[in-house]
């Protein structure tokens, strides 16, 4: 009958073309800063925008990442060895331990190569890899007078 209400299909065909130059643009430009970036190259007008792929850590958690550090005792694993595990596995790199590994014996018992705590500390974990457990003590509290004077043991 006349007239259609239907746009042609040429018409929306601008839009998707700008759309997908420019996601293919954006990509391109973070793909290329970040090859130049492996390679040790900083570009200065990369440096100068507004926003960053690294978010800083505040700098209270950043003092309780090296706190965690200077605390972690590091030695060799024959060291710390005994004959149920000789045989072990790092549970986070699933390597071996060789006699000769730095390693890192957490309060909890469990055992890891010292690079790979590290690593484990660098996104912000602060519990055992395996069980969970605090790296850290958390800071005692006082008790309430009146819990004091329900606890058995007073």
């Amino acid at each position: 009958m006349g007239l259609s209400s239907l746009p042609a299909p040429s018409e929306g065909m601008m839009c998707i073309i700008i759309v997908n130059t420019a996601i293919s643009l954006s990509i391109f430009k973070a793909l290329l800063r970040s090859i130049l970036h492996l390679i040790g190259i900083q570009l200065p007008w990369a440096a100068q925008e507004d926003y960053s792929i690294e978010f800083p850590l505040p700098p209270s958690e950043e003092a309780l990442i090296e706190e965690i550090r200077k605390k972690l005792p590091s030695s060799l694993f024959t060291s710390i060895s005994n004959c149920s595990w000789s045989e072990s596995d790092c549970s986070v790199c699933l390597a071996r331990f060789k006699p000769e590994s730095a390693v890192s014996k957490l309060r909890c018992g469990h055992v890891f190569h010292k690079l790979c705590l590290e690593k484990w500390l660098d996104y912000w974990n602060f519990t055992c890899p395996l069980c969970r457990t605090p790296l850290t003590p958390l800071p005692p509290h006082p008790p309430h007078p009146q819990e004091e004077q329900d606890l058995p043991w007073t």
